[in-house]
């Protein structure tokens, strides 16, 4: 059996969506913004979008720092800066964050996006 690479675009939105919980219109939404740039199947007349592993698992960092309160237009700044996150909380939620961002900013696809929306 052939083994798919992490960052091979295998699986269809339909898929994904059930996968980690996001309403396909949800990842629609997050391709308009910029977090997310998926491959387009040339070979069909939809054009359909493809994701690896690596997208789902940055779209399920992106989930969860949603679910704690984080905006978009929030993760779109974090994503354009370079900005690092201090290890010392008070608040569990603030830490829970702070690693959040911090693995979506050293995340494959950070870097990706990051060049598209420079």
């Amino acid at each position: 059996m052939t083994k798919i690479a992490k960052n091979e675009p295998f699986y269809q939105i339909s898929q994904v969506s059930k996968l980690i919980g996001i309403s396909s219109d949800r990842l629609r939404t997050y391709e308009e913004e910029g977090l997310i740039k998926p491959y387009r199947a040339k070979d069909t007349k939809s054009g359909k979008r493809l994701f690896s592993m690596e997208e789902i698992e940055w779209l399920e960092i992106i989930r969860e720092l949603i679910k704690l309160g984080v905006t978009i237009p929030l993760i779109r700044i974090i994503l354009a800066s370079d900005i690092r996150f201090a290890k010392k909380f008070t608040k569990e939620k603030d830490e829970q964050i702070s690693n959040l961002l911090n693995k979506l900013y050293l995340h494959p696809i950070g870097a990706q996006i990051r060049k598209l929306n420079n």
